[in-house]
């Protein structure tokens, strides 16, 4: 499977904090294999299947971007493919990916 970077973050290294067990000094964090990230690319279109908490992050961390019209970097397997901009964020309808976001960038 082939990764994906954004904004030169690949999304299967994004760590998020977790809280820490009890009487534990140390950082905890977990992050989401390669697997558990889907995309399919057309000619001007990426679209994004992630994990919730994953999408939360690459917000929290700025990966993605908030100001609609900011244009980032996309690579797969570290190969350039285009700068991008989000256009589209949705949730899901069913239970099928209860734990997914919809993210659809749009190649500038």
């Amino acid at each position: 499977m082939k990764g994906i970077s954004i904004n030169g973050k690949k999304l299967h290294e994004i760590m998020m904090p977790l809280v820490p067990y009890e009487n534990c000094n140390s950082v905890v964090s977990s992050r989401y294999p390669k697997n558990r990230i889907e995309y399919t690319l057309s000619e001007d279109l990426l679209e994004l299947v992630v994990p919730s908490k994953l999408a939360l992050e690459m917000y929290r961390n700025g990966i993605l971007p908030q100001d609609e019209s900011q244009v980032f970097p996309v690579r797969v397997s570290g190969k350039l493919i285009g700068d991008y901009k989000v256009i589209g964020f949705l949730y899901p309808n069913s239970s099928m990916h209860d734990d997914s976001v919809f993210i659809t960038l749009h190649k500038q």
